[in-house]
């Protein structure tokens, strides 16, 4: 059994491994970025999948050899390339859309601290210089503000990892005129929050949006004597317990949030999946042209007019195009609760011909359809050896 002096020196040893692999990404970083140049210089396109899968095989035999396991090296070169693959993304999609112009505007939901805040200021500090906010109290008035050219993008929550589609917002974009061109996914860290340090059980009122309350009702129900309040937006729940100024009033919102009001955090991590995940969308009044050489999404709602079979006749023209669907929702009509419309997400170009011909094949067999936007993935799609 190793001594406890010799347990120092093998930790010291691991140490500066683990510097050493730093180091290493750090310099396959920079050479990542000269790759992105290279490639808008000789307009290349960001993957090439094929090179990707030789290289992996090639290192899964090369760990085999080092008595690796596959699936390790697999899974740990799978994070490495998708994170090259992101960077290339960046540079790329700023030149061929001329980015990181002077300013922005950005309506959003609730006012600065709620999640909608994070993800408009996170998407600006990667294209522009300025970000001016625009605080809303409803999805509907983010998206009016755009509308009415009181600002350029309407940031919305489409899906959570924890509660799923935000229902509200899917019907929002069959009704309005914008188009979304980006989209953003925003890690969630719910943190419970007070006036002050303040056990859990003292605790009499919890406010925030509905949104948190889902995502977070595991940790909710251990306190069944809590009061709950529902507000416009977590930056909203959390001015109000300022503004009560008792610290038996807590709220849910971010650990950002907590740091902007002077709120104490009684507790985090509070969401009832470990990773909790919101994608939001971008909206545009006009649609933007993704460059063909960066990997797209093309989203769009379509309605079958209570007809089964063409669903299954759609699905059977993606299959036979060869083109990949990411997700596929169905939402019910408010108005007519036997009629569901359908949200799809395919990962492809709206400029190529064959989704041209495809979107052309589904509005002749709906009674609904409408494209939603064309802009660049936030995901990225591993690659497979």
């Amino acid at each position: 059994m190793p001594t406890n002096s010799a347990l120092r020196v093998f930790r010291d040893q691991i140490n500066k491994i683990d510097e050493k692999i730093v180091t290493l990404l750090s310099q396959r970083h920079i050479l990542v970025s000269k790759i992105a140049k290279s490639k808008i210089e000789n307009n290349q396109s960001i993957r090439d999948i094929e090179r990707e899968k030789k290289i992996l095989q090639q290192l899964i035999f090369l760990g085999k050899e080092k008595h690796l396991r596959a699936e390790y090296i697999t899974r740990l070169f799978q994070l490495i390339i998708e994170e090259s693959v992101s960077i290339q993304k960046k540079i790329l999609q700023k030149f061929y859309n001329n980015h990181k112009l002077h300013s922005a505007s950005f309506s959003f939901l609730g006012p600065k601290g709620s999640y909608s805040h994070i993800a408009a200021c996170k998407y600006a500090d990667r294209n522009f210089k300025i970000c001016i906010t625009n605080e809303c109290e409803t999805f509907q008035n983010v998206i009016t503000a755009v509308e009415n050219n009181k600002s350029d993008y309407a940031v919305l929550p489409l899906e959570n990892t924890c509660s799923g589609y935000i229902n509200e917002v899917v019907f929002l974009l069959r009704t309005t005129n914008l188009f979304i061109t980006g989209e953003l996914n925003i890690s969630i860290n719910h943190c419970l929050l007070s006036t002050e340090d303040i056990a859990l059980d003292k605790i009499k009122t919890v406010y925030s949006h509905s949104q948190p309350f889902q995502q977070c009702s595991d940790f909710i129900k251990k306190f069944p004597k809590w009061k709950i309040k529902y507000t416009k937006s977590t930056a909203d729940a959390m001015k109000k317990i300022v503004l009560y100024n008792d610290p038996r009033n807590a709220a849910l919102g971010s650990e950002i949030g907590s740091r902007i009001y002077g709120l104490k955090i009684l507790s985090k991590n509070l969401s009832n999946k470990e990773k909790n995940i919101t994608k939001f969308i971008l909206l545009q009044k006009k649609p933007i042209e993704v460059s063909e050489k960066i990997p797209a999404k093309t989203t769009l709602i379509f309605t079958t007019g209570q007809k089964s079979e063409v669903l299954s006749k759609i699905l059977l023209i993606l299959q036979e195009k060869a083109i990949i669907m990411n997700k596929l929702t169905s939402h019910t009509i408010y108005q007519n609760l036997w009629e569901d419309m359908f949200y799809i997400e395919i990962s492809a170009n709206l400029s190529s011909t064959i989704i041209q011909e495809t979107i052309k094949q589904i509005q002749n067999i709906t009674k609904f359809c409408k494209i939603l936007g064309c802009y660049p993935s936030e995901d990225i799609i591993p690659v497979v050896s």
